[in-house]
């Protein structure tokens, strides 16, 4: 115990100073929210002591056969000071935020207060049917922790845009100062997902990097110099040691990869 609490402590100290985003959550996550462990997918951000998890999906215990994994509908906030977690709503945000805030395998970076969320999959009410989200949604995660520690809704604090070139999931994104960087993902949707045969197509944009900037802020979000690029090597060439490190270094997997 104390040794989770020390870790958690270390954490946020670190965390805080240099702004990183989460991308592996301390082991005392995992004891004030239990379900966690069962949980894959989801997106963090972190403000102060507190760790604020997005979407994601939650594994069923059900046969294989049967099995059908469930998404998580909440926001989940762990509060570090106080040593507790509470799960708060998402149905209190708007239709298409709220559908987005629920998928699975969003690519995300924290840039000081602000989470950029970025595409995912899951189903979509006012489409009626499973979908890649095409949408960019900035968070104010200090405005987010405090609306939520009075009971309001945080919905004033998430600024969406819808752009197709951000229907991608399960992508590892990364920012260095300058530029954001999106690599490997994949795109996918299933129609009549409650039929007896739901027709499901995925495509794999495995090996794949995408560059684009964000400018504004709130309403006059927009993205900018989007570039898809498909070599690798002269993807690496031409950024060099401009390149972030969680980008690098899925990016070394994929050089190193033999030819089949």
């Amino acid at each position: 115990m104390k040794r989770s609490i020390v870790l958690a402590a270390a954490f946020f100290t670190m965390a805080s100073t240099f702004a990183q985003t989460v991308r592996e959550l301390p082991p005392r996550a995992f004891e004030l929210y239990p379900t966690l462990e069962d949980m894959y997918g989801y997106a963090v951000g972190k403000y102060a002591d507190y760790l604020l998890i997005f979407g994601g999906s939650i594994r069923s215990e059900a046969s294989e056969r049967y099995a059908e994994d469930f998404p998580n509908l909440d926001i989940l906030m762990i509060d570090f000071k106080r040593n507790r977690a509470a799960a708060y709503t998402s149905g209190n945000l708007d239709g298409l935020l709220r559908e987005q805030m629920c998928s699975t395998g969003m690519a995300y970076y924290q840039d000081g207060n602000t989470l950029y969320l970025l595409g995912g999959y899951g189903f979509s009410e006012t489409n009626g049917q499973f979908i890649t989200f095409p949408y960019l949604t900035a968070i104010d995660l200090e405005a987010t922790v405090e609306a939520l520690m009075k009971g309001k809704s945080p919905v004033a604090n998430f600024y969406q845009i819808c752009d197709e070139r951000m229907a991608i999931f399960d992508g590892t994104m990364d920012y260095n100062g300058d530029e954001f960087f999106l690599i490997n993902g994949k795109s996918a949707y299933k129609l009549d997902p409650f039929s007896d045969n739901p027709i499901y197509d995925e495509q794999s944009l495995s090996g794949q990097a995408r560059t684009f900037r964000v400018k504004g802020k709130k309403e006059s979000l927009e993205v900018t110099q989007f570039q898809t690029w498909y070599d690798l090597e002269g993807f690496r060439d031409h950024y060099g040691p401009l390149l972030p490190e969680a980008i690098e270094r899925e990016l070394q997997k994929l050089l190193e990869e033999p030819i089949e």
